[in-house]
């Protein structure tokens, strides 16, 4: 049984290579390379896709997002890539633009399934994250989360290792549970929580409760620093009842 299937993008390949084509392999670099922020590319942000795909590019939504000191806006694009030769992807693009309207690449997210829109959750005189919600295809349930993160003192956008805390949480279950997303993030809060599934639940129903985590940002990468967790357990046998065979 897998440990847990809370994952994050930043664990899975590259989903959307240059090119159009999932034959190819690419790195975060070489697609960083393909996304445009020349002044004409930003002006029609909403109608113009950043990033040179090479396949079917759509431009599904856009917007900006200022900053409490309005020393910075942030443009955002959401895209619906489609391959010549596969399923297609999402990706939201994050672009940081100073005072002077210099525009720089804040990151990029996928997800194989459904991709949300930017939340400046935290923007203090200490750091400013951003939180990109999204959930992977299929019947896995994970998740497909992105986080950037730009400090107050030095601003430069990165993007947070969303792929370890799963599974440090998963090796603190009790042994006969595991965790079984799509985990609900707080980051303003620094909290999480995500279904737990039994060994023998099936990939819709998990049954074994609700897992509470507390995290932090360390060098660029969400830990977990705290679990709370209730096991629950089955009352009974399972009852199924067809529509329309109840008697009054």
């Amino acid at each position: 049984m897998a440990l847990a299937l809370v994952l994050a993008a930043a664990a899975t390949p590259i989903l959307s290579c240059p090119g159009g084509t999932i034959e190819t392999t690419c790195t975060a670099a070489e697609v960083t390379a393909k996304i445009a922020l020349t002044r004409a590319r930003l002006a029609s942000i909403a109608q113009r896709c950043l990033y040179d795909f090479g396949g079917k590019c759509t431009v599904e939504a856009s917007g900006r997002i200022n900053t409490a000191d309005r020393s910075t806006t942030l443009l955002w694009q959401k895209l619906l890539l489609a391959p010549r030769d596969g399923a297609q992807t999402r990706m939201l693009v994050l672009v940081a633009q100073d005072k002077a309207g210099k525009p720089t690449l804040a990151g990029f997210a996928e997800s194989s399934g459904s991709i949300g829109t930017p939340d400046l959750v935290v923007d203090n005189d200490r750091r400013r994250l951003v939180h990109v919600g999204g959930t992977l295809a299929g019947s896995g349930g994970g998740n497909a989360d992105a986080l950037f993160m730009s400090d107050a003192a030095a601003p430069k956008w990165r993007r947070v290792d969303l792929s370890d805390w799963s599974e440090q949480g998963g090796k603190l279950l009790p042994t006969g549970y595991w965790l079984r997303g799509p985990a609900a993030f707080a980051f303003a809060e620094m909290a999480a929580s995500a279904p737990v599934a039994r060994d023998g639940d099936g990939n819709c129903c998990p049954r074994g409760g609700n897992a509470m985590f507390d995290l932090d940002i360390q060098d660029d990468r969400l830990v977990l620093t705290r679990l709370r967790f209730q096991p629950m357990q089955p009352l009974g046998r399972d009852i199924e009842v067809t529509a329309g065979t109840l008697e009054d």
